[in-house]
């Protein structure tokens, strides 16, 4: 009787302690309330997490385009000029009318390529200071429509302020600094684009939406002004400044000091920093 007992008394004491410990299934209304505030939670921190991101991209940027604009500057210390924009080698033509053009490049080399030549900065354009971090790796990598890359990391120069070299023939290559532009020569430092964010445009992209389907390493300024073109094509949209930073382009100055840009100012060509007004001083 004893051992019946014991043994009824350690069943009732399992079953209090299941009773005790099984655990109760959330109701509908709890699952809701639960899920409504990890949604609210999301919403609230998601967007600061998109911002503290693209926060460092900018800053990355802003770093990138500081070290580059204090390479051309150095260039311009060692030379006395700055890079070409382009510096090539082309065999003269004849168009229809008999005129000499210079129409068939041979070879060339870009202002990016005389800084990591001469080693004022590293070689590889998608990697470090080269490579813009807004500037997605599918940009970099694009090809135009003769299936050549991009090669430009993000950043470029106003060739309506840099100079082209037209040399005809291997003996003159990269050697003509009376005709490049020299740092001296412009006026307003502190104010004209030296380089900065630059890409082509989305054809048909809303003007300072920030889409670019493809880097590259200079841009012309506009024959009207503001008149940027965000229609043609691809791949041919021209070039313009790369609003890649929350409608934000990051751009070094000729005296190396980093400011940035936004829609409306590069509409309006604030500060004339495509020195449109001054472009027959250089």
């Amino acid at each position: 009787m004893n051992d019946l007992g014991e043994q009824m008394t350690q069943l009732q004491t399992t079953n209090e302690r299941k009773q005790q410990w099984t655990p109760h299934a959330f109701t509908l209304i709890e699952l809701l309330v639960v899920i409504t505030i990890i949604a609210i939670l999301a919403g609230l921190i998601v967007p600061a997490v998109n911002r503290a991101l693209s926060s460092g991209k900018s800053a990355g940027c802003n770093s990138n385009v500081h070290q580059i604009g204090l390479a051309l500057i150095n260039f311009d210390n060692d030379f006395q000029h700055l890079p070409w924009n382009t510096d090539g080698v082309y065999s003269p033509q004849q168009d229809k009318g008999g005129m000499t053009t210079n129409s068939t490049m041979l070879s060339y080399t870009n202002w990016y390529s005389a800084l990591y030549n001469n080693r004022y900065l590293p070689s590889a354009y998608d990697k470090g200071v080269w490579h813009c971090p807004g500037a997605p790796f599918s940009e970099v990598y694009a090809k135009d429509g003769n299936g050549n890359p991009a090669n430009a990391g993000g950043y470029g120069v106003c060739n309506s302020v840099f100079r082209n070299s037209n040399n005809k023939n291997s003996k003159t290559f990269g050697n003509d600094p009376q005709r490049a532009l020299k740092l001296s020569r412009i006026s307003r430092p502190d104010s004209i684009w030296m380089v900065g964010d630059c890409g082509q445009p989305v054809p048909k992209s809303t003007p300072g939406e920030g889409r670019y389907f493809r880097t590259s390493w200079s841009f012309g300024r506009p024959s009207t002004k503001g008149n940027w073109d965000f229609t043609t094509a691809q791949p041919s949209t021209p070039s313009s400044p790369a609003m890649r930073h929350n409608g934000l382009a990051n751009y070094a100055t000729f005296d190396g000091h980093v400011t940035v840009l936004n829609w409306s100012m590069m509409q309006g060509e604030s500060n004339d920093f495509t020195a449109r007004a001054d472009s027959g001083t250089f």
